[in-house]
């Protein structure tokens, strides 16, 4: 009894010395892997040259985004710049041999989308204008319902990657026109900042034309081929977007919309707003 009533006052005896030291910790705070995931390309990969890393290659693996790439959507001196949106597809490309600005438009599209829904999920809550009554609403969009646009190439010859040859209607021109890359849609913005800052007038549908057309009936000059952009009548230049448009392998963007304030319902294009990579946490 005495004994059982020092033990219950001094505490249970220490523990036998079994001569092995105590388990080491084995935790590694960098074990774990970031999760990745293939993007479905709109062109399929079918528009790049031989040479280039994307050559039919359907998809393009990515690596979901981490505070590295929110660093990079918040850096100023890369928003001013205008090069955040590209540093940080360039960050999550899994293939770095894979060049930014030799994306086509349609594929960096893609990547965007599926790199925004990695990020801060796939709700996207944006203000819109309604078609009918213009009214200014407030629409949530579902990101994981945005599928590849699909392409037609009616009365249009393919006659290189991503080159095309077809017919213009009024002036009978054989006019090749080529898909835009990243490259060239920053060409286009920074000529019309450009003018902007000079107050000169907008010459978004000539800058356009410029860029796309290779060459008319033979003629590839580029000087001539921006004089002829300025020169086409109307219904010319209206067909070139229009085929350029059904041509362009791209994500389809038009998502259903009905209006609280006039119950229109139809399609509306989704805006690409600064709430699309900085929502409101």
């Amino acid at each position: 009894m005495t004994r059982r009533r020092n033990a219950d006052r001094t505490g249970p005896p220490p523990p036998e010395d079994t001569g092995s030291p105590p388990p080491a910790q084995t935790g590694d705070l960098f074990s774990f892997v970031c999760p990745t995931e293939f993007v479905e390309l709109p062109s399929g990969g079918q528009l790049y040259s031989s040479d280039h890393p994307l050559h039919n290659v359907s998809t393009v693996e990515i690596k979901h985004m981490t505070a590295k790439e929110e660093d990079i959507l918040t850096s100023e001196t890369l928003l001013k710049r205008g090069m955040a949106i590209d540093r940080l597809i360039e960050s999550v490309l899994v293939d770095k041999t894979i060049k930014i600005d030799e994306l086509l438009v349609g594929d960096k599209n893609a990547i965007l989308l599926a790199t925004r829904i990695t990020g801060f999920g796939s709700d996207y809550l944006a203000n819109v204008t309604c078609p009918s009554c213009v009214a200014k609403v407030e629409h949530e969009f579902d990101l994981s319902d945005v599928q590849n646009k699909k392409i037609s190439l009616d009365g249009v010859r393919s006659t290189a990657n991503g080159v095309y040859l077809f017919e213009l209607p009024t002036t009978k021109i054989a006019l090749e026109i080529k898909l835009l890359t990243s490259s060239d849609e920053r060409t286009i913005s920074q000529n019309n900042d450009r003018r902007k800052k000079l107050k000169l007038p907008e010459n978004n549908t000539t800058t356009l034309l410029a860029a796309i057309m290779v060459s008319a009936n033979g003629v590839t000059d580029s000087a001539q081929l921006l004089q002829l952009a300025e020169l086409l009548p109307v219904r010319d230049s209206m067909f070139i977007r229009k085929t350029y448009d059904a041509l362009r392998p791209d994500v389809d963007m038009e998502h259903a919309f009905s209006c609280s304030s006039c119950g229109y319902e139809g399609g509306i294009v989704m805006p690409l707003t600064a709430e699309f990579f900085w929502p409101n946490q």
